[in-house]
């Protein structure tokens, strides 16, 4: 299948919406996919307890999605999940609730909303450039699940650069605690994707988060509606319409090693790209470092997160400055 990213305006209204997604699986020939699955998983981008404009994938967006593949497959079995916030930081569970995730479950019969953190795991073996890597992962992706669809937000990260349809899987991983695997996240995000079968990726653009991310940068209104067949081409040419260079975010340069980013000149674009770019910039703050370095770094980890010094070395840090979720 040759590669192919849709790009157009986000559509306003519902119905529109799912119009746009009929468009968007036609022009990526992905009908009969859905036609033909028993079952697939949707990950939304709920990094917050709540809905925050740029931050989370907007449960409008999630909705006509669901909309749209029920008219194709009136059987289709629909998960939608997330793991509980990282470090503990808020309840996953709540979080659903807030943003209305258990009213659509109610409205559709074919959804099954799944904290991924309370189901079943299994631990598999990684090979990465830097050797084996060992992490769990949830068991219902292996036997359950069919294919699986990206949805994220297009905002920057003050660890990552970008967080767009290959960072948006780090909430897959079980375990609240994950920042411990940070320090192997370029060499394993891509990986982690491709073993829980990510086929497609939606970019909810209606907003997204310039200056800082990502939880307290920015909010702008991009209005983009972008869907690709391909998770490499999705990350590249949102990050070209960001303003940045793929090349230069590091866990899409290594992605690149094993083959998941196509060439730019063996991607087509349906759609007018130049009209809709808009050129975002990354701001870290003086508090942003620490973290950055931890995020690189598995004795920094330790020490900050892990060790009997994390709690006096937060403290401290919070005397400082609000936690990302007070705002």
């Amino acid at each position: 299948m040759r590669t192919k990213v849709f790009i157009e305006k986000m559509s306003e209204d519902k119905k529109s919406l799912c119009n746009q997604f009929i468009r968007s699986f036609s022009s990526l020939n992905i009908v009969d996919d859905f036609r033909r699955a028993n079952s697939i998983f949707i990950k939304p981008n709920l990094t917050y307890p709540e809905y925050k404009k740029g931050v989370v994938t907007r449960i409008e967006f999630i909705e006509s999605l669901v909309s749209t593949l029920v008219k194709i497959n009136s059987l289709i079995k629909i998960y939608i999940g997330e793991g509980e916030g990282g470090y503990n930081s808020f309840s996953i569970g709540e979080a659903f609730k807030n943003m209305g995730y258990f009213d659509l479950e109610k409205k559709f019969p074919q959804i099954k909303v799944i904290n991924l953190s309370e189901i079943p795991s299994k631990e598999i073996e990684i090979d990465t450039t830097r050797g084996q890597y060992r992490i769990n992962l949830p068991e219902i992706f292996f036997h359950n699940i069919d294919f699986s669809i990206s949805c994220p937000v297009p905002k920057v990260h003050c660890m990552t650069k970008v967080t767009l349809s290959y960072k948006n899987q780090w909430g897959c991983l079980p375990d609240a605690m994950r920042l411990k695997n940070h320090y192997m996240f370029n060499n394993i995000i891509f990986m982690i994707s491709d073993v829980l079968k990510f086929k497609y990726a939606f970019l909810d653009g209606k907003y997204g988060l310039d200056d800082n991310g990502p939880m307290i940068g920015r909010p702008v209104e991009t209005n983009w509606f972008l869907a690709s067949n391909s998770l490499g081409a999705f990350d590249l040419i949102v990050s070209e319409m960001m303003g940045f260079d793929w090349k230069k975010i590091a866990h899409l340069r290594e992605a690149a090693k094993y083959g998941f980013i196509p060439r730019r000149k063996d991607i087509t674009i349906i759609g007018d790209i130049d009209s809709l770019k808009r050129k975002f910039k990354l701001h870290r703050t003086l508090w942003n470092y620490p973290t950055f370095f931890a995020f690189h770094s598995k004795k920094l980890t330790y020490l900050f997160y892990f060790s009997k010094f994390a709690k006096p070395l937060h403290d401290i840090m919070y005397t400082f400055r609000k936690r990302p979720l007070d705002g």
